[in-house]
């Protein structure tokens, strides 16, 4: 959860959703609060209703390390689920483009279960191939589809339908902060690079920045 702003106060009108995807307000009890920390509310609800399906079981009383009789149940959920297909060999034939952007700030999914699916990606239909068809970016502040570190924002519809309709490869694109420090700008860089500052110059200004490895 480093660098999410996890219900820090602030003005922000984004604070409160910020807050309910994050720690929450309330400490996991059972019956579960609507205030809990959004990941105990999932998980709340995934126990009650997808694997015992008796929405008077308290989640609480199991144990994710060691689920006991529940076991061939979350096996089988997860047989459902957690299906992540490498292979998207169709899609791309058929003309398709994949743009991901995930924020580094994501305090409920983390960025590295992304880049594994992206190198997964990678491994079993190529590099080149790939990178036909997919960009993938990293977003530093931006949080779970929302934050009020860094709210990330950019006409990524445009740039897809360019690139599915006309033909135009995504080109150096420009994020810009809509509640952090509105107007505040990166250059949106493909994973692996990050947008590092330049040594001078404004830091709010994407131009003074470079897509950087380390």
């Amino acid at each position: 959860m480093y660098g999410a702003d996890l219900g820090i106060a602030n003005p922000s009108a984004l604070q409160p959703a910020v807050t309910t995807l994050a720690l929450g307000m309330s400490q996991p009890a059972s019956p579960m609060p609507t205030t809990a920390p959004y990941l105990s509310v999932f998980w709340d609800q995934w126990i009650r209703y997808f694997v015992t399906r008796d929405p008077n079981y308290n989640s609480l009383a199991v144990d994710p390390q060691n689920p006991g009789s529940l076991q061939a149940r979350i096996s089988q959920l997860t047989g459902l689920q957690d299906v992540n297909k490498t292979d998207l060999s169709a899609f791309n034939a058929k003309g398709g483009k994949i743009l991901m952007a995930h924020g580094m700030a994501d305090a409920l999914v983390s960025t590295r279960s992304t880049e594994q699916y992206y190198q997964r990606l990678q491994a079993t239909m190529g590099v080149s191939t790939v990178a036909n068809f997919v960009r993938f970016y990293e977003i530093p502040g931006y949080g779970h589809a929302l934050s009020t570190v860094f709210n990330a924002s950019w006409d990524s519809l445009t740039t897809l339908e360019n690139w599915v309709e006309n033909g135009v490869v995504p080109p150096a694109q420009i994020v810009a902060d809509t509640a952090g420090v509105p107007g505040r700008t990166r250059p949106l860089c493909q994973y692996p690079t990050f947008p590092r500052y330049n040594g001078s110059g404004d830091v709010n200004g994407a131009a003074n920045f470079t897509c950087a490895r380390q």
